[in-house]
């Protein structure tokens, strides 16, 4: 059977620091968060999904103890990154991350967290930046933080000859935060998932809860909370635009809620499968 199951919800998110190294359009600082354009024209503030689904596939291969296995070049060096990736597609079908995760028929996709809303309002304030949507409420606040850096890999410091051995003093800089309210939204393929399979997603979402997510987040940077989780089920109908999505009106609001009660939100899964495919038979 076809089928997109679609999870949605929110984030909120406390002092987080997504990066990128494009020049940013509010507040100039030495280290930037990152910016996309939106259709309405503004330039917006974002958790791009390589952030969050990153670091979520992180934890989960921790959670799991899957070892990291995957050779990458880093500054021409050959090194074991911390990364787990199942050699042949046999092992991935049996591993709950690369299952998910790192399949070449790709069952789990996923988008940008944007700040709640669909049209918005962008307005400088001194030193920060408010976002607001079609509806007035302030979903995200650009800002800045000054901190300091200790250079720690001398070699890569340029100082002039007459001033090695020298000590190295705290260099101070300005760092973009970012507050507020995202929504995020994850679809996996129903038709070759387990609903079971689906399982790890909202653990991930329960780690990164006590994670972080962004930059310098052993410093207390980029705190979450993620609520207001919705789940819908889409089929041909759907995408032929001559039938809706079904809403799942069970399930729970938060990732901890959901997995507390997965037996529940399993069978509810089931229900609107099922409901899917009496609408797809031939009448």
């Amino acid at each position: 059977m076809f089928g997109i199951l679609v999870v949605k919800g929110e984030i909120l998110a406390r002092g987080c620091s997504p990066g990128s190294r494009a020049t940013p359009p509010y507040l100039k600082a030495d280290i930037n968060i990152a910016f996309k354009p939106h259709p309405t024209g503004a330039n917006i503030p974002y958790i791009p999904a390589t952030s969050w689904v990153g670091v979520m596939r992180n934890l989960l291969e921790k959670y799991y103890d899957l070892p990291a296995n995957t050779p990458r070049i880093v500054r021409a060096k050959r090194i074991v990154a911390p990364i787990h990736e199942c050699e042949d597609d046999a092992e991935k079908l049996k591993c709950p991350v690369c299952k998910l995760l790192s399949r070449r028929d790709v069952v789990a996709w996923f988008d940008d967290a944007e700040p709640k809303g669909t049209r918005y309002q962008v307005t400088p304030k001194g030193d920060r930046v408010e976002v607001r949507n079609e509806q007035g409420q302030t979903v995200a606040t650009i800002y800045l933080k000054t901190e300091v850096t200790i250079p720690r890999e001398p070699e890569r410091v340029k100082i002039p000859k007459e001033y090695t051995g020298w000590r190295m003093e705290p260099i101070p800089r300005n760092v973009q935060m970012v507050s507020g309210i995202f929504e995020f939204a994850a679809k996996f393929d129903i038709g070759r998932l387990q609903i079971d399979d689906i399982r790890p997603f909202f653990v991930g979402l329960a780690l990164l809860e006590d994670y972080y997510v962004g930059r310098r987040g052993t410093r207390g940077y980029g705190r979450i909370e993620i609520s207001n989780i919705s789940v819908r089920l889409r089929g041909r109908p759907y995408y032929e635009g001559v039938g809706r999505e079904i809403e799942i009106p069970e399930i729970p609001k938060t990732p901890k809620e959901i997995l507390e009660k997965w037996k529940e939100v399993k069978d509810a899964i089931e229900r609107a499968k099922k409901k899917l495919e009496e609408e797809m038979k031939p009448r």
